[in-house]
């Protein structure tokens, strides 16, 4: 408890939304019913599951496993980019990041490769992959569900995104060709009985995170786990971000219930574009997830509401859930002048998809 304590006490960013919180809560102007409960009892029994599979060493053995059979550092950056692209397509961006940004330093204590590029491009493709999918996010979960969206009418519009393969290349600019020494094939870190019992859970946790079982039955299945084979998971665990994410929600439904805010977001619903960039702006704020929930009420342009909260996962750290914890655990694996050079590249790439999606969207409104 002193740990998770300690850990929460200095983070600084959840200290100044809690205040926020608190001050709305002294003004009377708070509203429980605003926390999206769901979405934080999957963020939280996805942290917990994947705490457990790092302590049981299988996030090592994988590591492993990827050096044994690649011969070139080029071959490992191009081969987690195109699992970040296609795996957050059917377990989410979320999913694929806290599994993938571990995997990758794990990797990286034993060969050389950039870290903040690497991470940066891990997270961009991970926002891509994610808003070609359906399922791949939870505000494209959230509007289908809202607007009652056929799937058929959904795809042709997220086929869009699939353009974020051709910069692949960039992922790989700068990194030079470097041949890997041999690689011992690492054994199992832990018995059938116990491996058995981790797939069979995550596999129920993955039915939550897909809304195939409630929310909160993947979040005991994850507890139980953590609980059964491994106690020292649960103290690894970012509670932070959860806590952060429900201080975003808050925030959130104090601002939907200012009247002058309500006229203006109904104004702004008013076409395609106002729509769309509005969406993308508040997306850089409040992250896309709550944008999709405060912006949806008032606008009945919801292609235009999904491609703006899907380009709008490109800009700020906190335009994403999915960059808000790529940063949080590079925040944890290097030091404090290396976070900042992180934050440098990875504001930088970002605002060149941002820019560049934005110009695909118009060409395409254009056609």
């Amino acid at each position: 408890m002193a740990i998770i304590i300690k850990k929460l006490s200095q983070d600084y960013f959840l200290i100044l939304t809690t205040v926020i919180v608190c001050l709305l809560a002294v003004n009377h102007q708070l509203s429980w019913q605003t926390i999206n409960f769901p979405t934080l009892f999957n963020l939280t029994a996805l942290l917990v599951l994947v705490s457990t599979w790092s302590q049981l060493g299988l996030l090592d053995y994988f590591a492993q496993a990827i050096l044994a059979r690649a011969k070139t550092n080029r071959q490992i950056v191009l081969f987690l980019l195109l699992t970040t692209f296609f795996a957050s397509m059917v377990v989410t961006n979320d999913v694929t990041i806290l599994t993938l940004v571990p995997l990758f330093f794990l990797i990286v204590r034993q060969i050389n490769l950039p870290v903040a590029r690497t991470v940066t491009f891990i997270t961009v493709y991970a926002n891509l992959g994610s808003a070609a999918s359906p399922f791949g996010n939870p505000q494209n979960l959230f509007l289908l569900s809202y607007y009652h969206w056929p799937l058929s009418h959904f795809l042709p519009t997220a086929v869009l995104l699939l353009i974020g393969l051709i910069t692949l290349p960039l992922g790989l600019l700068g990194l030079r060709k470097e041949p890997l020494p041999l690689q011992a094939r690492s054994t199992l870190p832990t018995n059938k009985r116990a491996l058995t019992c981790l797939s069979l859970g995550s596999f129920a946790v993955l039915t939550s995170l897909l809304g195939l079982t409630p929310p909160l039955f993947g979040l005991i299945t994850a507890l139980i786990l953590a609980g059964a084979l491994n106690r020292k998971s649960l103290t690894t665990v970012d509670y932070g971000v959860v806590w952060l994410i429900a201080n975003f929600f808050l925030i959130v439904g104090a601002l939907i219930r200012l009247p002058q805010l309500a006229a203006f977001l109904k104004w702004t619903g008013q076409s395609f574009w106002q729509t769309f960039i509005t969406s993308v702006l508040v997306s850089q704020a409040l992250s896309n997830v709550p944008t999709a929930a405060l912006l949806a009420p008032f606008t009945p342009f919801k292609v235009a509401l999904f491609l703006g909260v899907s380009v709008g996962g490109f800009g700020s750290l906190i335009a994403s859930l999915a960059n808000l914890l790529a940063y949080r655990q590079v925040r944890q694996q290097v030091t404090r002048q290396d976070a900042r050079h992180f934050l440098t590249v990875f504001t930088g790439w970002n605002l060149v998809f941002l820019v560049t999606s934005i110009a695909l969207v118009w060409t395409f409104r254009q056609l």
